[in-house]
């Protein structure tokens, strides 16, 4: 009798598991993607690129870039028809590049360091102070990027003497870059209610080195709720660039070259979130693989390293 009771409770221990697991696994959650209105956010960006450059005769050279870039985050009106408005500021920069030269720093809010002369540094110095208006849609897509300062400055840099700057200047400047820096979503968080495990695919474009890569079928999957976030990733195995883009190239005097079709670059974005749509985290790591289309007999082939993190730092609510 004994041994009976003990397997009856042993089989209703199993069962009970199970039950749970099923019952978690089933349950929906819903996903939201959203700045509380009259709340400042505070977001760190630190932005890592390592690249090793192989030329024709085998010969290699290494740069480094790492970049912290401090953002904010405010929407000051109420979401319309779904859109929300959200006031973004490119606060401060620390930079940081290292070659064969050396090792160069740079922090926009000290003294410390004279302002850089490396061609390298137009990558950030064009958009630092700025402020905008991101409008996100109810797909969480960035739908637009507009601003009185923005047009102010795009139109000082059509005035610029040197085509190449210019040239430089005006592509930091574009929706594409600032989206870049601006938007954490990626177009990964999906509205609706999904339960754990929960999979679909989406399109994934990001600029690396200033030239757009594609996954037209980006895994994604919601794969864990923790108690206080909801955590969803995209996997893209491999993305295709966009041949006809064109970048300035890190270690060159400013030469801006595009890639062949044979460029390609694999990795990830990861996310969380709250269940409020309070995004805390986001991830991304990404190997590249190009080939540079030059003019001249330098042939090089460039293998990049990109690691991206954000991280909510504060959230201060405005008082009427």
């Amino acid at each position: 009798m004994k041994k009976i009771f003990l397997s009856l409770a042993l089989l209703f221990s199993i069962s009970y598991v199970i039950f749970a697991q099923s019952s978690e696994e089933s349950q929906q959650y819903r996903i939201q993607y959203n700045f509380v209105e009259r709340t400042m956010f505070t977001y760190k960006m630190t932005y890592q690129t390592t690249v090793k450059r192989t030329f024709a005769d085998n010969t290699t050279q290494n740069f480094e870039r790492n970049l912290e870039i401090y953002l904010s985050f405010w929407r000051p009106s109420a979401i319309s028809d779904g859109f929300a408005e959200i006031r973004t500021g490119l606060d401060s920069f620390n930079y940081e590049y290292r070659d064969e030269n050396g090792t160069i720093k740079w922090a926009s809010q000290s003294n410390a360091h004279p302002i850089p002369e490396n061609p390298d540094y137009d990558v950030v110095f064009p958009i630092l102070g700025h402020s905008f208006f991101k409008t996100i849609s109810p797909y969480f897509d960035v739908a637009k990027i507009e601003g009185k300062h923005l047009d102010e400055a795009r139109e000082r840099i059509r005035q610029m003497d040197d085509p190449v700057l210019r040239r430089i200047w005006l592509k930091a400047n574009s929706d594409v870059n600032l989206k870049f820096y601006a938007d954490m979503n990626k177009n990964v968080l999906r509205s609706g209610r999904f339960a754990i495990d929960s999979a679909w695919n989406m399109r994934f474009t990001i600029p690396i080195e200033g030239i757009r890569y594609t996954c037209d079928t980006a895994n994604v999957k919601f794969y864990l709720y923790d108690g206080r976030n909801f955590h969803i990733k995209a996997e893209m195995p491999r993305m295709t660039p966009n041949v006809n883009d064109s970048a300035s190239v890190i270690g060159m005097n400013r030469d801006i070259l595009s890639v062949d079709s044979t460029s390609y670059s694999t990795g990830f974005w990861d996310i969380s979130v709250s269940p409020r749509g309070m995004l805390n985290t986001a991830k991304g790591e990404f190997t590249t693989k190009t080939n540079s289309i030059t003019t001249s007999n330098l042939k090089f082939s460039d293998e990049i390293r990109t690691v991206i993190k954000y991280e909510m730092l504060d959230s201060k609510r405005w008082r009427d």
